[in-house]
């Protein structure tokens, strides 16, 4: 009997030792992963996913992908690391199309802030390589509109009658070599009342939006002033311009912003951090807002306020996995299932905590919960419902819109930082 152990327990070591070095040096799959599942060899490496997104969630995302890692998720036994890279959305479109990594490294997926980019990364992608470089169909992982921020007190000056009329007033008061002044007076604020003494310390008009050239924020408020000027929400078209007439409404607009930086979530820092003396409307996120609001109050002795304009767009912040040749399988299939974690019932319930809208529809963003952030700050202008919405413009339309601004807004962006937008 012993020696029938004896040869048994031999067996089963040389068994192992088989299994062992067969694992380690055979391709992945070959020998399944039962009931030996020893995590050496190539079942045991780990799985790494690189996220190239828009900045804007970078609260949202770097919690999830805390949880996501410290929830072992894994495939066969390999784990799934995933690493962030963050940047502007128009740089996360151009940089994929012409394969310019840098320090970065190659991306297994784009989230830009709006899907427009990745349909402008497809098409730029085809014309170059002739194939498609997105695997299926995206998906979107959260939802914000484009808001503006702005001090109370100004605002209420720019607006007394509210912001039905957002972007032509707005287009008065920054065409206006007069100022606040001249401003508070238009709209029957006379010298002798406490606002338009108040106006005649505040100078021009400061307004800021960032680059439609680079940011998402930055185009998307360039297709809103187009569809108010042009008095429509759908069917913006290369025509509508190619108006002379709205040209000028533009660069008259456009010629008083201070700079056109490359970040949303730099308007709305310095918004804060410098108060009224840097600007007195931004255009940013509802998210960003959500986020900064409360911080300001009762930093420059009056409230800052978010206002919604009548119609506004949102940025979907779709979940995009990347091909052949940039990806392999393994990627491409870790990559879906952290997709798959991010749109979970519990992580659309912390983007809700994020100040996102969750898209996940069966998410509703109206709870009793105090520290739901739209109860939270509804005082301070955050609202539930909004406005009506524009249709996104055609590619076409949106290329023609970016080549009128590179062409006639670009020279007064070269006046301040001296680079090429």
């Amino acid at each position: 009997m012993q020696a029938i152990a004896r040869l048994i327990g031999l067996g089963f070591i040389g068994l192992c030792l088989i299994t062992v070095t067969l694992k380690a040096f055979l391709p992945l799959g070959v020998l399944g992963y039962a009931p030996l599942a020893i995590p050496l060899g190539p079942s045991g490496q780990p799985i790494e996913i690189v996220v190239w997104y828009g900045t804007e969630k970078r609260a949202w995302l770097e919690e999830a992908v805390a949880r996501f890692e410290a929830s072992g998720s894994n495939i066969n036994g390999r784990p799934i690391q995933v690493r962030l890279v963050g940047m502007g959305s128009r740089e996360i479109a151009d940089r994929i199309a012409r394969q310019e990594w840098g320090n970065e490294g190659i991306p297994t997926v784009a989230s830009p802030a709006s899907s427009l980019w990745i349909e402008l990364l497809r098409s730029d992608w085809s014309a170059r390589n002739g194939a498609d470089i997105v695997v299926g169909d995206t998906t979107a992982l959260v939802l914000t509109p484009i808001v503006a921020v702005a001090w109370e007190e100004r605002a209420n000056v720019l607006w007394p009658q509210g912001v039905a009329h957002f972007w032509p007033d707005l287009h008065a008061a920054l065409s206006d070599s007069g100022g606040w002044p001249s401003v508070a007076e238009r709209n029957g604020f006379g010298t002798t009342t406490p606002q338009g003494q108040a106006a005649q310390n505040w100078g021009l008009v400061k307004f800021g939006h960032t680059s439609p050239l680079t940011s998402n924020s930055g185009a998307q408020s360039l297709i809103l002033m187009a569809y108010a000027y042009h008095n429509k929400s759908s069917q913006l078209s290369p025509a509508d311009v190619l108006d002379e007439d709205f040209q000028r409404w533009l660069e008259e607009m456009e010629a008083a912003v201070l700079d056109f930086g490359d970040s949303t979530g730099t308007f709305m820092t310095n918004m804060v951090q410098f108060g009224p003396s840097k600007y007195d409307v931004v255009m940013v996120y509802e998210n960003l807002a959500i986020e900064n609001v409360e911080a300001a109050q009762g930093r420059w002795g009056q409230p800052l306020r978010v206002y919604y304009p009548p119609a506004t767009t949102f940025s979907d912040h779709p979940f995009a996995v990347l091909g052949d040749p940039l990806t392999t399988p393994a990627q491409r299939e870790a990559a879906a299932v952290f997709g798959e974690f991010l749109i979970s019932r519990p992580i659309q319930d912390l983007a809700l905590q994020f100040g996102f809208r969750p898209a996940d529809p069966n998410v509703s963003i109206v709870t009793n919960d105090a520290n739901n952030p739209f109860n939270r700050f509804a005082s301070y202008g955050i609202q539930v419902d909004i406005g009506q919405q524009v249709q996104t413009p055609s590619g076409e339309t949106i290329s023609t819109l970016l080549d009128l601004w590179r062409r006639r807004i670009g020279p007064y962006a070269l006046r301040f930082d001296g680079n090429n937008p």
